[in-house]
């Protein structure tokens, strides 16, 4: 609210307050003696009506609740034929639309379009159209899964998009969206539709885990991934042979379209309002928190949906039969209560709707006394002319205070109206504006606050921009895909704590012999922008380094005299291991430059060993620093890892340690499977682990897996 407008609220309220005060006190008077006559008709015709509007209230209830058993019989249905698909042969794969494509005009369906049911909520609250494809489905991985792009189970799954959409036609307008998502993360969804969240993972939200680990329907209200709708998911694990979960069907359907059948407001009042609510997540705050909305005014709108963030509960000034409600809905009654809505008395009828939602209706009392309420009205005509007397001189008092308004604030806003303007140069991109403010009051104080502010912001927009321009460096400097060397599986990653970091891996080819493999993996002093460009100097000498023909020992030495002559006396350092698989796969060459042992874990033994060997000081302390290398035979089936100790370093809420054991229990717990799951396992036991504590060091990872140690050609 502007300052002109806030000194004109005060000089009317000291102008008209005294004024009404002597109208109100007058005018009860009157009110007093039409109220005694007609409360009796009043309460009469209100006890008449309260049974019809609890029988409307139940009606709607059990309406939505058939509605829902129709979908969740349908749901079975769904399950039940993806069970039977995905344990058909097939035979290649066929052409279907991912979700990328249909984020680009010109891989899109032809018939990708706007409908009115799919819209997208924008971060400041509008809506723009979701367009989405009838004819076709989409399939969706989550990111570190492109491999799922050559499942067969994409032509298993393919098969129900004709199901669907005549599961879709069937349902009508209720139904929002019908997927199916296998346990490894594939997920087709239909009507065909792209928008899908950066890193968004399907087996990860929890109407797929709930659905997996209770291995029955589900019901949950969410935010839809694609468009920020609040929809309502049914869920239920796809059941295979030897009751095994194959994945998770579901579908999603708005409250907006089932309610729509429920003609409430041409059966009472226009000005009903319709909610469906449950009890608030804290039940001892005793909340009935709304989860969807019907407001009208001349004609019947559409259903309001708000999102998590702005959550919104059922209110009223009477907060014993508030009370008196939330405890009838808790127990799964149906029943009316009289009770205030925003100040207007109001019957409230309610009917459980599901295990944990109610159907509530409120009709303001007005509208069923009609009758009683004209009479009342005649009485009020007798205030009227007091009323129109006090207007005449309340109008007067206004103009007055607006025109002394007007001229004498206009002097005291046009400062603040200069820093307004200079603000939005600032946020177009203007940083040489400054304000010119001398009025040797808090304004003036308030001006240069503002600008001593914005080089300092310009400062941290380069800062930003430069993070970003590091970010893709370090990135574009890690190995895109780990080599394929016959008989070894290796999978890699690195995830840094901020916006780059300083561990580094990487695959290279050693001088000989021609078909081995070498694996090196860097941990430098800290983290962020620094760090990241001494693992930068780093990973070029190690390049330059490996085109010498010399021992292993010999290459890493160089690269310490190298690195030393870099960062002279900065006192950072950076520790290395770095491994080379000789031909055959029998055997490997080591050397550990100040860096954690790697561990090599044999599972015909059932026995860990670490590869310690002759370890050496950290790269770039003392450029004379003597480097030795070791050799190792290798068991076949064995499992290498080297890591940095930002994985058994880690953290969780009680300041307790991830630690080696349970590293080392990990891998064990995976070692049948392949290199890539067996780094995820670990990954994800670690963020299982720390939960919300925020990583506080990168993470660096690198798993061989010895499939066979035979000769190769």
């Amino acid at each position: 609210m502007s300052i002109r407008k806030k000194i004109f609220l005060l000089l009317l309220g000291f102008s008209l307050i005294p004024m009404l005060l002597v109208s109100i006190i007058s005018r009860q008077g009157i009110l007093e003696l039409g109220e005694s006559q007609s409360a009796s008709l009043h309460n009469n015709m209100i006890s008449i009506l309260t049974g019809e509007l609890r029988q409307s209230a139940g009606d709607s209830a059990k309406l939505v609740q058939q509605q829902a058993i129709s979908l969740e019989f349908a749901l079975r249905a769904i399950s039940a034929e993806a069970r039977d698909v995905l344990n058909d042969p097939v035979n290649g794969l066929p052409e279907v639309y991912w979700a990328e494509d249909y984020d680009s005009a010109d891989k899109a369906p032809k018939d990708y379009r706007n409908i009115q049911e799919y819209f997208k909520i924008n971060s400041d609250g509008t809506t723009s159209p979701a367009p989405v494809s009838l004819e076709n489905s989409v399939f969706y991985h989550a990111p570190g899964k492109r491999f799922l792009r050559s499942d067969q189970d994409i032509a298993r799954l393919s098969k129900l998009t004709p199901d669907f959409k005549n599961f879709f036609n069937e349902a009508g307008t209720t139904l929002f969206r019908i997927f199916i998502t296998t346990k490894n993360g594939l997920h087709m969804a239909y009507p065909g539709h792209g928008d899908y969240p950066e890193n968004f993972d399907p087996t990860k939200r929890k109407w797929f885990t709930d659905a997996v680990s209770k291995k029955s329907i589900q019901w949950g209200q969410y935010i839809d991934a694609g468009t920020g709708q609040v929809v309502f998911t049914i869920s239920m694990p796809v059941i295979g042979r030897n009751d095994k979960v194959l994945g998770v069907a579901a579908v999603e359907i708005q409250l907006v379209q089932l309610l729509r059948h429920n003609e409430l407001s041409s059966q009472w009042s226009s000005r009903m309002k319709a909610f469906v609510v449950g009890e608030s997540a804290k039940k001892s705050e005793g909340l009935l928190r709304i989860w969807a909305e019907m407001s009208s005014g001349d004609k019947l709108k559409s259903w309001r949906e708000q999102l998590s963030s702005t959550r919104r509960y059922l209110t009223s000034s009477n907060s014993e039969a508030l009370s008196r409600l939330t405890e009838n809905i808790r127990s799964g009654k149906s029943g009316v209560i009289r009770m205030p809505y925003k100040g207007v008395d109001c019957l409230w009828a309610f009917a459980p709707f599901r295990s944990n939602g109610s159907f509530v209706l409120i009709l303001p009392e007005k509208v069923m006394t009609v009758v009683v309420d004209n009479a009342t009205n005649r009485i009020l005509d007798l205030s009227h002319n007091l009323y129109l007397t006090v207007g005449v001189i309340a109008f007067s008092i206004i103009i007055i205070v607006m025109t002394f308004v007007l001229l004498g604030s206009r002097r005291l806003t046009s400062h603040i109206i200069a820093l307004t303007e200079c603000a939005r140069k600032v946020a177009g991109g203007d940083f040489s504006v400054r304000a010119d403010v001398k009025t040797g009051d808090e304004r003036e104080e308030l001006a240069e606050a503002f600008n001593s502010m914005v080089p300092k912001l310009q400062d941290q927009l380069r800062l930003s921009r430069s993070l970003e321009l590091a970010q893709e460096v370090h990135e574009s400097l890690l190995p895109v895909k780990a080599p394929t060397i016959e008989g070894l599986d290796i999978a890699g990653i690195s995830i840094s704590c901020d916006e780059t970091g300083g561990d580094y891996f990487d695959y290279y080819q050693p001088p000989a012999p021609e078909n081995s493999v070498g694996i090196v993996l860097g941990d430098v002093t800290g983290h962020g922008a620094s760090a990241a460009l001494l693992m930068a100097t780093g990973r070029a000498h190690l390049i330059h380094a490996g085109r010498h023909h010399s021992p292993l020992a010999e290459r890493i030495a160089e690269v310490n005299r190298l690195l030393c002559h870099d960062i002279g006396d900065t006192g950072r350092f950076m520790t290395l291991f770095c491994l080379e698989i000789a031909e055959g796969n029998k055997s490997a060459t080591f050397v550990r430059a100040g860096h954690d042992p790697a561990t090599l874990y044999c599972p015909a033994t059932d026995s860990f060993h670490e590869l310690k060997g002759e370890s050496a000081l950290a790269l770039g302390i003392f450029e004379d620093g003597d480097y030795s290398e070791c050799s190792i035979d290798i068991c076949e089936g064995g499992i290498i890892v080297i890591g940095t100790d930002g994985i058994w370093e880690a953290r969780n809420s009680s300041n307790e340690l991830f630690g080696t054991d349970r590293f080392l229990e990990t891998i064990r717990e995976n070692a049948q499977l392949s290199a890539q799951e067996i780094q995820e396992a670990i990954i994800s036991a670690v963020t299982r682990f720390k939960k919300d504590v925020p990583q506080e060091d990168d993470i660096t990872l690198v798993v061989i897996k010895i499939e066979h140690t035979e000769s190769r050609a």
